[in-house]
């Protein structure tokens, strides 16, 4: 209590406090029960949530953290504010297993919690001290809406804000139109949250309420990282992107359609037998609803609500599509065939004859409309009381929504001339045939998309033609501004809605067959030429790119709860990121802070105190793949019949960072934010260090000193020897935390790792340019700014997104550092001397390889296409596509792809096919390389291995002639590039569960 005292100052008493927040709805709660298992329960209950992210603000947090974390699948983030009460908290929750996992710790005040905006699920503090209004303000900042405070004997639940848009339905509303109205959704950006799933199969369909994402996946999975999500119903937490719950949904009805409406409590969600009443929260059925008696058809084809009032059509049962589990390995996925649905020329799917209106609560029809020529599902949209239908090349018609009574019905042949026939779509330029292609607005009607040769405006007043445009495929997004066309195989328009008059030229097409979505300030869309994103800013109709990730083809770029959400999809175009990404509106952010000492920087031991040494050895593997060049390459003789030394298994299973060695030392790092030092020829653990974050490379020894950095944003150096602290820097411009594929990281994680060199240490933090990306020469001994460069993320100009990402490690090559930069500029290239960024951007639009890994190919540094934020099972892309592994010393070069590998004449090296003096296959995919005097050790998975059950091993040929010298089995999967050599001739090879062995000569 002593400290809590010291940091909080008495302001206010906590009862006029509570008066403050007028608008925040809290209530009492029964007293806390002591028994911490008991307490955990009463938490977990109050604040209403079993998954997503939860703050702990207690003075003593290990055990009750703990508790919470056993009995839920809640991330706890746990602030604290002495170096004391943290490394106390650690070293309790490593014990139980659970850090840097399950729970996250790190040293703060209580007055700013370190996460960004409504991130938060709930926040407890068990016994708060007195807070302030300011206090109060904070905490309420992390918290998403809707979500709860528990402050000792209060609830409080957070309001939403004002300004708040929803995506209820499929095409946002009932009129098809996906214009948003949300006002907080707005440039400039800063990463929400990035999630899983990696890749979904097609089709796919978004809608959102309360601050809850709905994804509905469907029955096309090409390959075998599509099948767990095949006809699959998801709900995301909207704020962090954490799985609620999922369920299966109907084989063989495709889902992409007007048949999913979200509210807060209730999932309407039909198909060819009912419609179902989801609770949101839980995914349980609550009810359903069928057809009415005297229908066409049971089936669903099309719904909306409005005014609490739901609006269906139904009809005759439909071809059922096959679902679809393949096998394809090559990058892409083929528009034909598809499937037999998808590939007729008569669209198969969503017409029915029977429209009808019922209140969902009581099940009482309001009316039954009938008609007797069939009406298509992809052409029916409302506003405002008025439904409108088209049978195609018959007539269109329009319903009052009370009655069901026709306002009027047109067969004019100049209107349906004008509508003209129905494509079949189905080709990347143009789109899906499943798409909807009418929009509505209170005063007219839009026909266009990938199955229109024109598009048509036609009076929502009377049915007649009022203008039409000689260029069908459009994604239409209709604003106060105009009507946007935004074309792939024709020019992108501004269009007057009514008169149809050119209002402005885009002078940028669309990419292919996405769907164009609309923000308060902003038209997106696929990026041209696979460019990822385009955002087309309404202000000036000037295109921006966000090169990063590509919206999905069905949903487009989804604007709600005042974020925009990306995918995922089942794409291999040349990104950088994949999976679910979440943006949220950055403010007056400064994307280009500059760091100073005095911000950032932590001693953490006397500036005189001794540093105890530790010897390099000449065959040790101090560095991410041996040294600073990534040679992979050893001094040291490797064993002629190795057996197993040791194994390490730590607290938890955790995903690995590679292992390197020093001075008799192995030293192990990996998701949990912890460096273990072992002893190399036992096993047995020396000391242990931690990190507030993700370790995703490897640390660097140098001088005595290891150096480290974390996704806490943080660069860490230690004692090499001891383990002792010596100073941390904070890299990261500002501290904000976000959910980043299921891990607590800084928005800007130290993702580079380090690289040491002639006393500077060498850092990257950031994920995404368009957040900003910082980095930073360090003393080595001091942790001070030798330079700094935070403009890299900005290359082709200060009102841009684009430019450098941190997407993999770092690499020394001719006094130059060089950057995995992403899919825009990579390797990025930076003067060790000042920092300079050596790139040039002058075409926003570049392309560069996406991947993680950097080599000296000949005297080129190469960047190459494994992502660094991906599953683990490498899938190539579409550009740049190119898996490789190489290892050299001065006089020998191995090189291979795949299983492959070759031992080639280093003069050859730049040679695109160079001549092998030998090659082995002795492994279905190589992992890592370790090159040694006399062999090479490779790590991988066998020949002989299933998809789903790979077998692996560590094997190794002599340089010589590529023969075989071993094989030892392994028991789980190895990282990539999870081998290290040592002095001694000892194998450390880290796996994917966070064990590691050592193979040694006999003794």
């Amino acid at each position: 209590m002593c400290k809590h005292k010291r940091l909080w100052p008495l302001v206010l008493a906590l009862s006029l406090v509570l008066m403050v927040f007028a608008g925040v709805n809290a209530g009492p709660l029964p007293a806390e029960k002591t028994d911490v298992e008991e307490q955990a329960t009463q938490m977990l209950s109050r604040a209403e949530v079993n998954r997503g992210i939860c703050v702990l603000l207690a003075s003593e947090p290990a055990e009750l953290a703990t508790a919470m974390a056993r009995q839920s699948e809640l991330t706890i983030y746990v602030q604290l504010p002495t170096e004391e009460a943290v490394d106390k908290a650690r070293k309790r929750i490593a014990e139980a297993g659970l850090l840097g996992t399950r729970i996250y710790v790190e040293k703060g005040s209580w007055r700013q919690i370190h996460l960004a905006d409504n991130l938060a699920d709930a926040l407890v503090m068990p016994t708060p001290p007195a807070i302030t209004p300011a206090d109060r303000d904070e905490y309420l900042r992390v918290v998403r809406p809707l979500g709860k405070m528990l402050l000792a004997g209060q609830q409080i639940t957070k309001p939403y804000p004002d300004g708040v848009d929803h995506w209820t339905h499929a095409y946002k509303g009932p009129d098809n139109n996906p214009q948003s109205n949300d006002k907080l959704a707005r440039a400039p950006y800063l990463s929400q949250f990035f999630s899983e799933p990696w890749y979904v199969p097609f089709p796919e369909v978004t809608v959102t309420s309360a601050g809850r994402v709905f994804k509905a996946f469907g029955h096309v999975g090409y390959k075998r990282r599509d099948w767990p999500w095949v006809n699959t119903l998801v709900a995301l937490g909207g704020f962090n992107g954490t799985v609620l719950w999922k369920r299966p949904l109907e084989e063989g009805f495709n889902i992409h359609r007007n048949t999913m409406i979200a509210t807060p409590e209730i999932l309407y969600l039909a198909d060819s037998k009912s419609c179902k009443l989801l609770d949101t929260a839980t995914g349980e059925v609550k009810d359903e609803i069928i057809a009415p008696e005297g229908a066409s058809g049971p089936v669903w084809k099309w719904m909306a609500m409005e005014d609490g009032v739901l609006y269906a059509m139904v009809g005759q049962k439909e071809m059922r599509d096959p679902t679809l589990r393949g096998t394809r390995t090559d990058a892409g996925w083929p528009w034909t065939p598809m499937t037999q649905g998808y590939d007729d020329q008569n669209y198969p799917w969503g017409f029915g004859r029977t429209l009808f209106a019922m209140d969902p609560g009581t099940k009482q029809v309001l009316w039954m409309h009938k008609e007797e020529e069939l009406l298509d599902g992809r052409a029916l949209a409302m506003n405002r009381g008025r439904i409108f239908a088209y049978a195609q090349e018959k007539f269109l018609v329009c319903l009052d929504a009370k009655t069901g009574r026709p306002v009027w019905r047109t067969s004019d042949p100049k209107l349906l001339q004008a509508i003209g026939p129905t494509l079949h779509a189905q080709r990347p330029d143009w789109g899906f045939n499943s798409s909807s292609y009418l929009k509505c607005s209170d005063k007219a009607l839009y026909f266009a998309g990938p199955q229109r040769q024109r598009l048509v405006a036609v009076s929502a007043e009377d049915g007649k033609l009022l203008w039409q445009y000689a260029h069908g495929n459009y994604q239409l997004v209709l604003r106060d501004e105009g009507l946007y066309a935004m074309g792939r195989t024709g020019p992108s328009k501004l269009f007057d809605p009514l008169s149809g008059r050119v209002l402005a030229d885009i002078g940028q097409h669309r990419g292919n067959c996405t769907r164009a979505t609309g923000a308060i300030d902003a038209i997106f869309t696929r990026g041209p030429e696979h460019g990822g994103t385009m955002r087309l800013a309404v202000a000036d109709n000037q295109p921006q790119r966000i090169a990063l990730m590509r919206p999905d083809c069905h949903d487009g770029v989804i604007v709600s709860n005042g974020l925009l959400y990306w995918g995922p999809w089942m794409c291999d175009c040349s990104l950088s990121l994949v999976g679910i990404i979440c943006l949220g509106p950055a403010g007056d952010f400064d994307f280009r802070a500059e760091a100073t000492d005095a911000d950032r920087l932590e001693p953490l031991a006397p500036a005189e105190a001794t540093l105890q040494s530790l010897r390099v050895g000449p065959g040790d593997w101090p560095a991410y793949r041996a040294d600073n060049q990534r040679n992979a390459a050893s001094s040291a003789a490797i064993p002629a019949d190795p057996v197993e030394a040791w194994q390490y298994t730590p607290p938890a299973t955790i995903d690995s960072a590679a292992p390197v060695t020093a001075g008799g030392l192995v030293f192990l790092s990996g998701a949990d934010g912890t460096v273990r030092a072992l002893d190399g020829a036992s096993g047995v653990e020396r000391w242990i260090g931690y990190t507030g974050g993700s370790i995703n490379y490897p640390p660097a020894i140098d001088d005595g000193r290891l150096f480290v950095g974390s996704g806490d944003g943080r660069v860490y150096a230690f004692e090499a020897a001891t383990g002792r602290p010596l100073w941390r820097f904070r890299a990261a411009p500002a501290e904000r935390k976000i959910n980043l594929y299921g891990k607590l990281a800084s928005t800007w994680p130290v993702a580079s790792g380090v690289l040491v060199a002639d006393g500077v240490v060498y850092a990257a933090a950031g994920i995404a340019s368009y957040d900003g990306t910082h980095v930073y020469a360090l003393d080595a001994a001091t942790g001070k700014i030798r330079w700094q460069n935070n403009t890299s993320g900005h290359l082709a100009g200060d009102d841009t997104l684009t430019g450098v990402s941190v997407q993999g490690h770092l690499l020394m090559h001719q006094d130059r550092l060089y950057l995995a930069g992403g899919n825009v500029v990579s390797p990025a290239v930076y003067d060790v001397r000042d920092g300079r960024c050596l790139n040039r951007l002058e075409n926003e639009w570049a392309k560069a390889p996406r991947g993680r890994e950097m080599f000296v190919v000949g005297d080129k540094v190469i960047a190459f296409e494994q992502l660094l934020y991906s599953p683990d099972v490498y899938w190539p892309g579409r550009y740049f596509a190119g898996h490789l592994v190489q290892a050299r010393s001065e006089d020998v070069l191995i090189r291979g792809s795949g299983g492959r590998i070759a031992r080639i004449d280093p003069a050859a090296a730049a040679q695109d096919k160079p001549k092998a003096i030998w090659q082995s296959e002795l492994l279905k995919r190589c992992e890592a390389l370790a090159l040694g005097r006399n062999a090479m050790v490779i790590a991988g998975t066998l020949p002989s291995s299933e998809p789903d059950d790979p077998r692996c091993a560590v094997v190794a040929v002599r340089v010589e002639d590529g023969s075989p010298l071993w094989s030892r089995p392994l028991p789980a999967m190895p990282v990539s590039w999870g081998l290290a050599l040592d002095n001694a001739g000892r194998i450390v090879i880290a796996l994917k569960d966070g064990r590691a062995l050592c193979l040694a000569a006999k003794q």
